[in-house]
């Protein structure tokens, strides 16, 4: 029974996480282009302040974060809408549209990558 409620909590926390992840990312990356950081720095901004909040969550968890451990593109996806958003700037776009756009590219991304299994490739550390 335990074990079913914990497979039922970890599924029902996906979409909000992948919502929060679009969120957070594009907010993130627009604050600091409204500071006039450089471009590499607003994304970076975008993909840490995305990503933290998912760290903090496993953390709480007591769980090894699943940015660091599952191979899945979670922060490859937030720097791909991060950079969609100091894109969308550029072209002088409004500014409710440089948000929403690569939050929701973001959210769909994730969610394709959760339910479709994507994994990045992962390295092997060879022992001498």
């Amino acid at each position: 029974m335990r074990n079913r409620h914990i497979q039922l909590t970890e599924r029902a926390i996906l979409i909000p996480d992948a919502l929060g992840l679009g969120l957070y990312a594009a907010l993130g990356t627009q604050i600091a282009l409204n500071l006039q950081m450089p471009v590499i720095i607003c994304a970076l901004m975008g993909v840490m302040t995305a990503v933290f909040g998912g760290v903090l969550r496993d953390i709480f968890c007591n769980e090894i974060p699943k940015a660091f451990n599952d191979y899945q593109p979670y922060a490859v996806i937030a720097f791909a809408g991060s950079l969609l958003v100091v894109a969308l700037n550029a072209i002088n776009m409004p500014q409710w549209l440089c948000i929403f756009v690569p939050a929701g590219l973001i959210f769909i991304f994730r969610i394709t990558a959760i339910f479709l299994g994507w994994r990045l490739p992962s390295w092997k550390i060879e022992s001498e």
